[in-house]
């Protein structure tokens, strides 16, 4: 946006540098208005024709700069100005401007996309002077854009902080069943165990038989606890917890300093709004993140239990299936 602003400019700056000053109407003429700079430079003729350069800077409320500039062709006679367009400009409703010349002002009648009928007031003036109108609204408009960022942003780290005390809570409240998870395991196994027991010393084939498959149920009730822990840690607590670690990583930790903010153009309602989710992430990661390192610690360690624990259910499944 910023080279096409300056080519604008630039054009614009040479576009009547060689031009005859034929008629007092001739030269340059600017308009301000709220988040709008437009620049006429323009030619007459001495019979009265006309030919020049509408450029027009807007500043929209996101803070986009547009820029833009249309060709035009008119004529002036008796303190009337008309001016048409070859084609149709999007900053335009129609292909001609029609207004009224009055010693160094231009006044155009300026109908807008819903009808409304506004007048431009043009001053002669100088390129310069506009640039330093556009120049202003392109500052303004940077300063919209990083207000909104650091906003967005304050909102992100706030979200994040969130996220995190619920997942350290969450992740406490499953680590305290740990125990109750082996012990789980540990049950399946016994039972399974005791089942291998009995199918030994029973003699009557179909009894023995019947002991295998109940052996076997048994070690689909341990699957069964192997799905629900997976879905608890890797699904549940490891994937949020992951994302959170990532998110916490890719951050400096740096907050910056009011006068940092400020000299971007951040508003004081940013800027606080920023300092206040800044230090509550810094917070939150500081407390998060060794947490998060026990947690792992701890889910390597339940895993490790479980392959262990699902290598005895699975030898005891075969020798069930070879004694019957």
């Amino acid at each position: 946006m910023k080279g096409t602003l300056d080519s604008l400019i630039a054009a614009s700056l040479l576009l009547l540098g060689t031009a005859c000053n034929a008629s007092q109407v001739s030269g340059t003429y600017v308009a301000q208005a709220q988040g709008v700079a437009e620049m006429l430079q323009l030619t007459q003729t001495s019979d009265g024709r006309i030919d020049g350069v509408l450029t027009r800077v807007e500043l929209k409320e996101d803070g986009r700069v547009n820029s833009q500039q249309a060709s035009f062709s008119g004529s002036t006679a008796a303190g009337q100005i008309t001016l048409k367009f070859p084609i149709l400009s999007f900053f335009l409703s129609g292909q001609s401007l029609a207004g009224t010349v009055s010693g160094n002002t231009i006044r155009l009648q300026i109908v807008d996309s819903k009808g409304n009928v506004t007048t431009e007031v043009f001053e002669r003036n100088s390129p310069s002077q506009f640039k330093t109108y556009a120049d202003k609204m392109k500052s303004k408009g940077q300063a919209i854009s990083y207000n909104a960022k650091l906003l967005n942003l304050a909102q992100q780290y706030r979200e994040t902080a969130a996220n995190a005390e619920h997942w350290i809570a969450n992740a406490e409240a499953h680590a305290q069943r740990i125990p109750t998870a082996k012990a789980d395991y540990e049950k399946v196994e016994s039972e399974m165990r005791s089942l291998v027991g009995r199918e030994r010393e029973t003699l009557d084939h179909v009894t023995r038989s019947q002991i295998a498959v109940a052996v076997t149920q048994a070690d689909i009730a341990g699957e069964q606890i192997d799905i629900e822990v997976q879905q608890v840690w890797d699904i549940g607590l490891g994937g949020s917890g992951s994302k959170l670690e990532k998110d916490f990583a890719g951050w400096d930790g740096n907050c910056g300093t009011d006068q940092q903010l400020r000299k971007q153009g951040a508003s004081d309602q940013a800027i606080l709004a920023w300092d206040q989710a800044c230090k509550q992430v810094v917070s939150e990661r500081t407390k998060f993140e060794p947490i998060y390192k026990r947690m792992s610690e701890q889910r390597a360690d339940l895993r490790s239990f479980q392959a262990t624990t699902q290598a005895r259910r699975k030898a005891l499944v075969n020798q069930a299936n070879r004694i019957q």
